[in-house]
């Protein structure tokens, strides 16, 4: 993993919760998006069983 790419953020509050969240969800978008189609079906189909 290229770590020269990550954020790090400190979780003492000083962020709102719902930032925190949508930086997550923008995060694994991103990853999701460079799956090929067939492993994005299988993560959707493992998502939607729990």
């Amino acid at each position: 993993m290229i770590k020269r790419l990550w954020n790090t953020i400190i979780l003492d509050g000083s962020i709102p919760k719902g930032e925190v969240e949508r930086m997550m969800d923008n995060s694994y978008l991103l990853v999701v998006a460079k799956l090929t189609k067939a492993k994005q079906q299988e993560l959707l189909t493992q998502l939607e069983q729990r």
